[in-house]
C-alpha cells in the first residue's frame, strides 16, 4: 500500500492529538487529584461516585442528628442529676425537722428552704438546650412547659410525645424524655404525683405539724366528742376505732350535715364502742372501760398534705366545746412524708437510668455510623482519588514518546525523494 506524504501528515497529526489529550487529562488529574475529572470519561464510575457522595451526606446528617441526640441527652442527664441531688437535700430536711427536740421555729426554716427547692427544680424542668429549646416539653419545645398557677400549684403545658431525630435510615433516637413522665408522675403507692405536689406536701406537713394529730386516745367511761368536718357534699372517710371489744376499720359516706353512716357502722361495730349523735352534729363516744382510741384517718380527696385541710375530726371534752385535738387525714402527718420522699428520689433515679440507658444506645449507633462513614470514604477514595505516582510516570512516558516522535516526524517530513536518489 503506498502511503503519500499527506497521509502520513494527517496521521502524525491526528497521533499528537491524541498524544496532548491525553497528557491534558494526566495533567488534570495530578493538579486535581481526581481520576474523574468530568463524568464523560467514566461514566460508570461517575455514577457510583455520585451515589455514594450522596449516601456520605446523607450519614453526615445523621451524626449531625446524633451529636444533637448525645448534647440534649447530656444535659438531661445533668439536669436530673442535680434534681435528684436537690431531692436528697430535701429528704437530709425532713429526717432533721422528724423528731422532737425540733422546734416550730425551726420547722419554718426548713420548711421556707423546701419551697426554695421546689422553685429551683421548677426552673430545672424548664431548661432548654443550646437552641433555647425545652428539654422537658415534648414535642413541644418552644415554651416553658412547666408554669405556676396562681395557687402555687404547677401544671404541664407539654405535650405526651418525646423529640427524636433521625440517625439512620430506620432507627430514630429520642432527645429527651417526655416531662409529664419524669416530673409529673411519680409513683407514690399506685398513684402517680408530681414532684411538685410532694414537695409542697412536705412543706404544709411542716407547716400544719402543731396544728393536727392523726391519733387521739381517751378512758372508755370518760368517752370523746367529735365534729366530722366533712365536705358539704357526699365523701368518704374511715378510720380506725379501738374499743375495749378490740379494733375494727369504721367507714361510711358523710357531708357537713349528717354523720349517720360513720355513727351506723360504729354501733354495728364490735369494738365495744357506743355512738350517740346530736343534734349540731356532735357525735359522742363511751364504752364500759379501758379506753377508745381514733387511728389512721382517710379522707376522700385527701392524700397530699394540705397547706389548710378543711376536712378533718374536731375532739372536744365531752358535754362542753373545749377543743383539745384536731385528727387529720393520716397524709398530713410529717412522718408520711417519708415514704414519698423516697417515692420522689426512687422515681427521679429511674428518670435517669432511662437516660443513661438512651445515651448508651445513642454510643452504639455512633459507632455504626462512624464505621460506615469510614466504608463509604474509602470507595469514594477509591474510586475518586487518582495514584499520582503512576499518573506521573505515564505522563513522563507520554512525554518522551511525545517528543520523540515529533523529532521523527520532523526528520521524516524534512526529507525528499532526491535525498533518497543521492
Amino acid at each position: 500500500m503506498t502511503i503519500s506524504t499527506r497521509l502520513f501528515s494527517n496521521q502524525m497529526l491526528d497521533q499528537f492529538k491524541l498524544i496532548e489529550g491525553r497528557l491534558q487529562g494526566l495533567q488534570t488529574q495530578i493538579a486535581t487529584g481526581s481520576r474523574i475529572p468530568q463524568s464523560s470519561e467514566q461514566p460508570m464510575d461517575a455514577v457510583t461516585l455520585s451515589a455514594r457522595r450522596e449516601l456520605e451526606s446523607k450519614i453526615t446528617q445523621y451524626q449531625k442528628n446524633l451529636d444533637k441526640v448525645n448534647d440534649r441527652l447530656g444535659l438531661v442527664d445533668d439536669t436530673l442529676e442535680e434534681t435528684v441531688n436537690i431531692a436528697i437535700r430535701l429528704k437530709e430536711l425532713f429526717v432533721a425537722s422528724n423528731t422532737s427536740t425540733i422546734t416550730q421555729v425551726e420547722r419554718m426554716a426548713a420548711r421556707e428552704e423546701i419551697l426554695r427547692i421546689n422553685e429551683t427544680i421548677l426552673s430545672l424542668a424548664n431548661t432548654t438546650d443550646s437552641s433555647g429549646d425545652a428539654l422537658f416539653g415534648g414535642y413541644s419545645t418552644e415554651q416553658s412547659p412547666f408554669r405556676q398557677q396562681l395557687d402555687g400549684s404547677v401544671k404541664y403545658f407539654g405535650d405526651g410525645g418525646e423529640h427524636v431525630l433521625s440517625v439512620s435510615e430506620n432507627i430514630k433516637l429520642p432527645t429527651s424524655l417526655n416531662g409529664a413522665n419524669a416530673f409529673m408522675e411519680i409513683d407514690v403507692g399506685g398513684k402517680n404525683k408530681s414532684v411538685f405536689q410532694l414537695i409542697d406536701g412536705i412543706a404544709n406537713a411542716l407547716f400544719t405539724n402543731d396544728n393536727f394529730i392523726q391519733d387521739y386516745s381517751t378512758g372508755a367511761t370518760t368517752g370523746m366528742s367529735l365534729k366530722f368536718n366533712a365536705s358539704r357534699s357526699q365523701q368518704n372517710w374511715s378510720f380506725n376505732l379501738t374499743g375495749p371489744l378490740g379494733t375494727a376499720t369504721i367507714s361510711g359516706s358523710i357531708n357537713s350535715d349528717s354523720p349517720k353512716e360513720i355513727v351506723d357502722a360504729i354501733n354495728g361495730s364490735s369494738t365495744g364502742v357506743t355512738a350517740t349523735v346530736s343534734s349540731d352534729g356532735i357525735v359522742t363516744l363511751t364504752g364500759a372501760d379501758q379506753n377508745i382510741a381514733i387511728s389512721d384517718v382517710s379522707i376522700e380527696g385527701y392524700d397530699i398534705a394540705q397547706l389548710e385541710p378543711q376536712h378533718y375530726i374536731s375532739v372536744y371534752t365531752p358535754g362542753t366545746t373545749t377543743l383539745v385535738g384536731q385528727i387529720s387525714d393520716s397524709s398530713q402527718a410529717l412522718l408520711a412524708q417519708g415514704p414519698q420522699i423516697d417515692d420522689l428520689i426512687n422515681g427521679l433515679a429511674v428518670s435517669r437510668t432511662t437516660v443513661g440507658a438512651r445515651l448508651k444506645n445513642a454510643e452504639s449507633q455512633e459507632a455504626v455510623l462512624n464505621s460506615r462513614m469510614l466504608v463509604i470514604k474509602t470507595e469514594i477514595g477509591k474510586l475518586q482519588d487518582a495514584d499520582i505516582e503512576s499518573l506521573i510516570t505515564e505522563l513522563q512516558t507520554l512525554l518522551v514518546n511525545r517528543d520523540a516522535a515529533r523529532q521523527t516526524y520532523t526528520t521524516v517530513s524534512n526529507k525528499s525523494l532526491f535525498d533518497f536518489l543521492g
